[in-house]
C-alpha cells in the first residue's frame, strides 16, 4: 500500500474515532477528552475513583460494626467485585456494592458467596434494587420465614419506572431467581350446581386453574438483600 493510501486510511480512522467520542460524550453527559487526550485513560480514572469510593465505604461499614481486622478473601472475588462495581454511577448501587464487599470481609459473616452475588448484582439496575428493597421491607414482620406475596402492580409502582419497563424488571428478577411467583390456584367446581342450557342439557361446571399475579422475595433474594443492605 502506498504512503498516500496509508495517510488517507489514518485520517479516515481519526475522523471515525472523533465522531465516536463525540457520541459517547453525549451519552454520558460529560467530556471525555481534551485535544489529543486518550479516552481509555479518562474511563480508567473514573472507574478507579469509583473503586476507591466503594472501598472507603466498605471500610466505614466495617468500622461501624467494630471490626478492625477484616477477613481475607480470594483475590478473584475481590477483583471481580471491584471490576463490576467500578461502572456504577448511582449512589444506591455504590452503597450496595460497598456493603457486599464489607459483609464479604466481615469475619462474623459465615455466608461466603461473594462470587455468586457479584454476578447477580452486576445484572441489576437501580430500579430492580428499588423493587427488592420494597419487597424486603415487607418481610420478616411475623417470623424469620415471613415473605409475603405482593401484587405485580404494587412492585412495579415501587420500581419508579414506566409500565412496560416495570414488566421487564419483574421478568429479569424472575430470571435471576430473586423473586418467585405465587403458585396458581385450583378452583374445584365439580360440586357446584349443574348448568342447565336452553335445550335442557345439563353440564357440570369445569374446574379452573387461575394464574397468580403476585410475587414474593425468594430465599436467595432475601439473602442477597441481607448482604447488600445490612
Amino acid at each position: 500500500m502506498s504512503e498516500e493510501k496509508y495517510t488517507d486510511l489514518a485520517n479516515g480512522i481519526g475522523i471515525a474515532a472523533e465522531k465516536a467520542l463525540e457520541f459517547i460524550e453525549k451519552i454520558i453527559a460529560a467530556p471525555i477528552m481534551e485535544g489529543t487526550g486518550i479516552f481509555t485513560d479518562k474511563v480508567k480514572y473514573w472507574r478507579f475513583k469509583n473503586q476507591v469510593k466503594i472501598i472507603t465505604k466498605a471500610r466505614e461499614y466495617l468500622k461501624s460494626k467494630g471490626i478492625e481486622i477484616p477477613k481475607k478473601i480470594p483475590i478473584k472475588d475481590v477483583t471481580t467485585l471491584l471490576e463490576y462495581a467500578s461502572f456504577e454511577e448511582e449512589e444506591i448501587m455504590q452503597d450496595s456494592w460497598a456493603k457486599l464487599l464489607a459483609n464479604t470481609m466481615n469475619p462474623n459473616n459465615q455466608f461466603d458467596a461473594c462470587h455468586i452475588f457479584s454476578q447477580v448484582l452486576n445484572q441489576m439496575s437501580v430500579n430492580e434494587i428499588y423493587i427488592l428493597n420494597y419487597a424486603y421491607s415487607k418481610c420478616f414482620m411475623v417470623s424469620s420465614e415471613d415473605r409475603p406475596y405482593l401484587g405485580k402492580h404494587e412492585l412495579m409502582k415501587n420500581s419508579y419506572s414506566d409500565y412496560h419497563t416495570g414488566l421487564l424488571l419483574i421478568d429479569n428478577l424472575l430470571r435471576l431467581r430473586l423473586i418467585e411467583e405465587q403458585p396458581p390456584k385450583f378452583i374445584d367446581n365439580s360440586k357446584k350446581r349443574q348448568i342447565v342450557y336452553d335445550d335442557g342439557d345439563e353440564a357440570t361446571p369445569a374446574s379452573e386453574i387461575i394464574a397468580s399475579d403476585c410475587f414474593r422475595l425468594s430465599k436467595f433474594g432475601a439473602e442477597l438483600l441481607k448482604q447488600i443492605t445490612e
